[in-house]
């Protein structure tokens, strides 16, 4: 993420009429990096994806932070274990 493109937060909320108290919130509880450059707070091209599957998220289904970030940490287990079950598999096929 050293080579990310950085976006202007207030820029990023015009263009998506996403709240900026809600990206606010996202950073404040930890799900998202805001980084400060010429005095503007930046977040990374490579959240925007992040930032509005997490606000569809809130707003369709009325999930709260917490609740975003124990499904953030529910599909980040289930990525690991998909990958160490295919690991395995590959490891299974050399027995057959």
């Amino acid at each position: 993420m050293a080579h990310s493109k950085y976006i202007q937060v207030t820029t990023y909320c015009k263009q998506t009429k996403i709240d900026r108290d809600f990206v606010d919130a996202l950073q404040q509880y930890g799900l998202i990096e805001v980084r400060t450059t010429q005095k503007e707070p930046c977040i990374a091209e490579d959240d925007i994806t992040e930032i509005e599957r997490m606000f569809r998220l809130h707003k369709e289904l009325g999930i709260n932070l917490e609740g975003i970030d124990t499904l953030n940490h529910l599909v980040k287990r289930m990525h690991d274990m998909e990958a160490e079950l295919f690991k395995l598999k590959q490891r299974l096929k050399l027995y057959e």
